[in-house]
């Protein structure tokens, strides 16, 4: 399979041993100068002289090189991904990180090559539940075949991971919140920029299962069990999107519940123990929605207003029990998405009930030198930031830092280890219930 081809060369080690057929003897039949063949090398689990992540394995006598297991154990409750890199790359590493201890454990490779990484991790007990879910673009390849936009999930042997081609006229809108798994795993939700409106994966069966144009709207996706809720800037609407029990996407409702100053954004955020999502729009105002009992009847109004005199404010997120949000703020006033919107130099953490501030997290604090990424743990309790530490002799580390959500005060801190790079984005894991 060709896709099967790809995925083993984005997960196998480079440093395959390849057997070259030289002088043969005269009971052996001859063969062709340069012919190369490749010996079928075993899997085994990692032990003595079998290296993770970014440290040099030793060449030893047993030629060919003992490889690691081509399995990857997902995510527990207590864990999170992180990302290895970022825009422009084509290939992403994917590794599941304890970020109480810094070390970085199971690792896949995924292909997104899209504007924003499509990346979704669950938590898992087995080897064989889903661990990374990524919406994937392989490049054309000339005479050789188009473009391949792929959702693959990554679980058991990731030499033959669960692939599942799309339309070629699909074009998955990459924004974080634009895009989500279903609460009992079953469906794959994108909003499609070709389309202007919703297409639905069908995860168990393998395919497309239905799309809706819906001109206007979009494009996040905040879920409640098979509940798609957006927004519709320009009429000031909260719209509800019902998948059927055929996978697929109706329109059943709006709401006229917006203010008349409001202004979207790119990306959101969702609070997935009570159903509530964060909206940090264009201009500050910082809203959660409500979606427990469906689209709110009255008209909604933010909680606050995130802008600050000392920097914009750039990335920010819910933990999950909806009681806590976390902002990122640059050393500038210019927006963060600029070319020139300068650094992340401090996070503010927020009471997501009336925005009120509970504690500043700036670099000195954090003891870090750069902001990279922040998440929530599973259960939002701690506020996780990774980044770079102090310099040594011109060197420096990455760490990754724990604070209470409650009270923002360090829990822990610990340098990162056993990437094969920097850590560009933390993701926290999904529950499927």
């Amino acid at each position: 399979m060709k896709r099967t081809s790809r995925a083993v060369a984005a997960t196998v080690p480079l440093a395959l041993a390849l057997s070259l057929t030289a002088c043969s003897s005269d009971d052996e039949s001859p063969s062709t100068a340069g012919e190369v063949t490749y010996p079928t090398v075993p899997y085994t689990t990692p032990g003595e002289g079998i290296s993770l992540g970014h440290d040099d394995q030793e060449i030893g006598d047993t030629i060919p090189e003992p490889l690691h297991v081509s399995e990857i154990q997902p995510a527990n409750e207590n864990e999170l991904l992180a990302v290895i890199g970022g825009f422009g790359t084509l290939e992403l590493g994917v590794n599941i990180i304890d970020p109480a201890t810094g070390v970085a454990a199971g690792r896949v490779v995924v292909g997104p090559g899209i504007w924003d990484p499509v990346i979704h991790g669950f938590v898992g007990e087995t080897t064989s539940d889903p661990a990374v879910l990524a919406a994937e673009v392989w490049r054309p390849r000339g005479s050789r075949g188009a473009a391949d936009f792929t959702v693959t999930t990554y679980s058991g042997d990731l030499l033959e991971p669960d692939e599942i081609e799309l339309p070629d006229y699909a074009r998955v809108h990459s924004r974080p919140g634009s895009n989500a798994v279903t609460s009992d795993g079953k469906y794959f939700v994108t909003w499609d920029d070709g389309l202007y409106g919703v297409r639905v994966v069908d995860l168990e069966s393998g395919k497309e299962s239905g799309a809706l144009q819906i001109l206007g709207c979009g494009p996040f996706t905040w879920l409640v069990d098979h509940e798609i809720y957006s927004v519709c800037e320009d009429t000031r609407e909260l719209i509800q999107i019902s998948i059927g029990e055929s996978g697929v996407p109706t329109e059943t409702a709006r709401t006229k519940v917006l203010p008349d100053d409001f202004v979207s954004t790119r990306k959101v955020t969702w609070a997935a123990d009570v159903h509530k999502g964060l909206l940090l729009s264009a201009n500050g105002d910082v809203f959660v929605l409500d979606f427990s009992n469906g689209l709110p009847d009255s008209p909604v109004t933010p909680i606050g207003n995130a802008g600050q005199d000392s920097g914009r404010f750039s990335e920010s997120i819910i933990n999950n029990p909806g009681d806590r949000i976390a902002v990122e703020y640059t050393d500038t006033a210019i927006h963060p998405h600029s070319g020139r919107g300068g650094d992340v130099v401090k996070i503010d953490l927020f009471d997501a009930t009336d925005f009120a501030p509970i504690r500043t997290l700036d670099l000195a604090t954090l003891g870090l030198t750069d902001i990279a990424s922040m998440a929530f743990s599973v259960n939002g309790e701690i506020l996780y930031v990774v980044g770079a530490g102090p310099e040594v002799d011109g060197e420096s580390t990455q760490k990754i830092v724990g604070v209470s959500a409650s009270n923002g005060e360090q829990v822990s801190s610990a340098d990162v280890t056993g990437t094969v790079d920097d850590i560009a984005t933390l993701l926290t894991p999904q529950v499927i219930r």
